[in-house]
């Protein structure tokens, strides 16, 4: 077993902390730390937007009303709390939209995690931008690699694997906001392992905690690299001991255990994360750009007798032809379909009460069948292959296909081009937060993002970020404010 207890081999806990504080100096360095401009600016858009989902409201109300030193930013509030408590507000506002990004071959979502934390963490700490930046880069990368060990199998025995895996990226991300030395590194990773939580009972009644997973996580790494500092104590075998978390959370299940450390810091996991298109769950989002395509194609919806949607097993999409609710819906592959095919795009409006009850939606949803295909799913999750057959009513049948979403740096547009998705996030953040009543951010945050590889702190950061909307959105009948739930991977 990798990093076994032998006492000449670092355990997996120590051979990552010697990686996570290590000296990110030289010009290469810094440009593997701007990378993750990117993902920052993706997912501080997609935070602030949160703010105004009915979930976030909840949250506010009790940070808020207990607020604690304030050393961190509460996005849309201000500077009013401890960073541990607004590493949660952030964490939970980051996955209230179903926005935010996400890693096909780890199989969650490393942003609403680790950035809340690094943020947090480093206004505490006043770090500098480059410091955050890098703090991004290590979080991501031992979330993702962590979640490549289970590729999703989590899933199956009712845990979130984004809550799991990204309480570790949290604490490192914290601990190089904080400067942590490699031995408290590694207790700040033990301490963190033993507060890895996340059920996804939200399944069956649309309920809010999957939104507060990142949270819980994010707050859980803040607090594990502040006790490490302090001298706190964490088991250097959290991840491969006999109590540790691979024995807890493996559930009998085939892990790949070396992908903890195979090319670790030479081949950079976190660089596949990928931007969410949609506001919905990402293994649907194959099958929304196959829709989409269709609909630019000239297809419409009065013309299609029957929809076939073939895909791979994830345990996490549901197939029944009519959604249950606006959280159902996220995860509904007819009604996801059937919207694209209607209307050639989908946004938040589609998650209202009133979208998921539209008569002509729904009608089409009743023609549309899910299948499962075992070829597809022996590919799940280096590829994520698709198939859509629709049957016209002329008799002819229509085929689209793809293995990979829009969004991911591995689909064939993003190789040939490495600058789009960095376009492709900055005009997202911009439409998103104009959507939710943030329109005069947009311009700001971009710059503050961009500027941060040379700012001495996170304050322009901080002040784009934390300043109250001008406007009272919250509760209001339009687009995000209407909706009643998310959720997905």
């Amino acid at each position: 077993m990798a990093g076994s207890s032998h006492p000449d081999m670092p355990t997996l806990a120590e051979t990552l902390a010697d990686f996570a504080t290590r000296p990110l100096a030289g010009a290469a360095d810094l440009a593997l730390a701007r990378r993750m401009e990117t993902y920052a600016l993706d997912t501080l858009a997609v935070t602030l937007a949160g703010t105004v989902a009915p979930s976030s409201g909840p949250v506010t109300r009790t940070i808020a009303a207990a607020a604690g030193k304030p050393e961190a930013t509460v996005m849309a509030v201000g500077r009013i709390t401890s960073a541990w408590d607004a590493a949660l507000a952030n964490g939970a506002f980051a996955h209230a939209l179903e926005l935010d990004d996400d890693h096909r071959i780890a199989v969650l979502h490393p942003g609403a995690v680790v950035v809340p934390a690094a943020l947090a963490a480093a206004e505490a700490a006043r770090a500098s931008g480059r410091t955050f930046l890098a703090a991004l880069l290590i979080g991501y990368e031992i979330t993702c690699r962590l979640g490549e060990v289970f590729r999703g199998s989590q899933f199956y025995h009712g845990v979130h694997p984004t809550a799991l895996c990204g309480v570790f990226g949290a604490a490192a991300a914290a601990g190089v906001a904080l400067r942590l030395d490699r031995d408290a590194m590694v207790r700040a990773l033990g301490i963190a392992g033993t507060q890895a939580s996340g059920l996804t009972e939200w399944r069956s009644d649309g309920s809010w905690i999957k939104r507060l997973h990142p949270g819980r996580a994010a707050q859980s790494g803040v607090l594990a690299a502040r006790l490490a500092a302090e001298g706190f104590t964490g088991p250097a075998t959290i991840f491969e001991g006999p109590g540790g978390f691979f024995n807890a959370f493996s559930f009998g299940e085939p892990i790949d255990i070396a992908a903890m450390t195979r090319g670790l810091g030479e081949d950079y996991r976190a660089f596949g994360t990928a931007i969410k298109s949609y506001p919905c769950c990402r293994f649907a989002h194959g099958a929304i750009d196959l829709a989409i395509a269709a609909f630019e194609e000239g297809v419409r919806a009065p013309e299609i007798a029957a929809a076939t949607v073939r895909l791979y097993r994830t345990g996490v999409l549901t197939y029944h032809q009519e959604p249950k609710n606006a959280v159902d819906a996220q995860f509904n592959v007819p009604y996801l379909v059937a919207t694209a095919l209607r209307c050639g795009r989908m946004t938040l409006a589609d998650f209202t009460d009133a979208a998921v009850a539209e008569a002509e939606t729904l009608a089409l949803c009743r023609h549309i069948e899910t299948l499962e295909d075992a070829e597809f799913t022996a590919q799940y999750p280096a590829r994520y292959p698709t198939e859509l057959v629709l049957r016209l009513k002329t008799g002819e049948d229509r085929r689209f296909f793809n293995d990979c979403p829009s969004g991911d740096p591995e689909a064939p547009q993003y190789r040939a081009d490495p600058q789009r998705l960095h376009r492709e996030a900055e005009r997202k953040s911009a439409a998103l937060l104009a959507e939710c009543g943030f329109a005069d951010r947009a311009a700001p945050l971009t710059a503050a993002v961009a500027a941060l590889a040379h700012a001495p702190n996170l304050d322009a950061l901080s002040s784009v970020l934390g300043a109250p909307p001008q406007t009272a959105k919250v509760g209001t009948a339009t687009g995000a404010r209407q909706r009643t739930g998310d959720a997905r991977l």
